[in-house]
């Protein structure tokens, strides 16, 4: 009789665990909100052009999917409760993801627009729809979900653009000759620039930087992701103390446990909480089931770079080797994209749409 693995999520860790999984092998439940997988680092250029960023994860699989959200988990009997039902385990792969951290910021959940999955982007294209020339945006952590959103609302020519961090510059996580190479485009298109500077409270009309007040007629809020509720309640139940995720070890095992996996951002390692690492996660664990747990390699993170696109088909690329910026490395974004897609279709529609 197979063995039954049980899927929590459908975003990169998971649909990448579902796509290299052998399902002749097991039997294989996937259970989430959404059946279908976003490739979300295409979000952002989604506002201002049709993308196709969806596909099914259990297309062309032997893969049972049930649409719901997981209220508790009984690890001592290898459950997970449903809203309606039960569900019986041999092995649990968590890829639940986190969430949009607002630090408890007060104005943010009820004024600010969030990017992070197909419904968010539904509601930002119809409120820009909607604004008049010359409207004031204010994008709200300029990382890359907000270094993107800024290049694309850059080539509308249509708005007010206003950036706003508590760090020093845009794109931390690459050095600093990028960032200032990105500030400076920015400059050149009048992006207002607001650095160093941390948000105390947002209202229907302003955005509250200590003594300095900015009217805005629409915000976003890019500022990075904390634990789910979810993960909070599995690391209470297995005595696991972490804020950032439910703890796993080299092998992507959840701590305390045997047959409990947690990849991508629910998990927590020394890797960064990436699509990258998500999908490398994802395909490295389900190899380890299709070979019965045979490869005694602790997983490894291949960093492939960091690609940002920043504006005026301009993007900026950065690895542990070279870095490098510009309208050819814009290119070699769109032609990422292209090889990074998830199927045949997904590839026919970027080089449409990107091209």
């Amino acid at each position: 009789m197979k063995k039954k693995i049980i899927v929590i999520g459908s975003g990169w860790a998971g649909s990448s665990f579902i796509k290299h999984i052998d399902d002749s092998k097991f039997e294989i439940e996937v259970v989430s909100k959404n059946k279908n997988f976003t490739y979300t680092p295409l979000l952002a250029n989604s506002i201002f052009n049709g993308h196709n960023l969806e596909y099914d994860i259990i297309k062309d699989k032997k893969i049972n999917f049930i649409k719901d959200e997981v209220n508790d988990i009984s690890f001592n009997d290898n459950s997970i409760i449903l809203k309606n039902k039960e569900l019986k385990y041999d092995y649990l792969v968590l890829a639940h993801g986190s969430k949009i951290n607002t630090f408890n910021i007060k104005g943010i959940e009820d004024n600010c627009l969030l990017l992070k999955n197909m419904e968010d982007l539904g509601k930002i294209k119809e409120k820009i729809g909607n604004l008049p020339y010359n409207s004031k945006i204010a994008v709200i952590g300029c990382g890359l979900t907000g270094s993107e959103i800024i290049g694309n609302l850059i080539d509308t020519k249509k708005f007010n653009i206003i950036a706003i961090d508590g760090a020093n510059l845009p794109l931390p996580m690459f050095n600093s000759s990028i960032s200032y190479y990105t500030v400076n485009l920015w400059k050149r298109h009048n992006v207002n620039l607001n650095f160093n500077k941390f948000v105390s409270k947002i209202d229907g009309k302003n955005i509250y930087l200590g003594k300095d007040i900015i009217s805005y007629d629409l915000a976003f809020w890019c500022g990075g992701v904390k634990i789910s509720e979810l993960s909070e309640k599995i690391n209470k139940k297995l005595n696991l103390s972490c804020k950032f995720g439910i703890p796993v070890n080299d092998y992507l095992n959840v701590k305390n446990t045997s047959n409990v996996y947690a990849i991508g951002d629910c998990g927590f390692n020394s890797n960064p909480p990436t699509a990258q690492v998500s999908y490398q996660e994802g395909k490295y664990l389900a190899n380890n089931f299709n070979n019965n747990f045979k490869n005694k390699n602790k997983f490894y993170f291949s960093n492939k770079g960091q690609i940002c696109y920043i504006g005026d088909k301009e993007s900026v690329y950065q690895n542990k080797y070279f870095s490098s910026t510009g309208k050819v490395v814009g290119y070699f974004n769109k032609f990422l994209h292209i090889y990074n897609a998830i199927n045949y279709n997904q590839s026919l529609d970027f080089i449409k749409n990107l091209f």
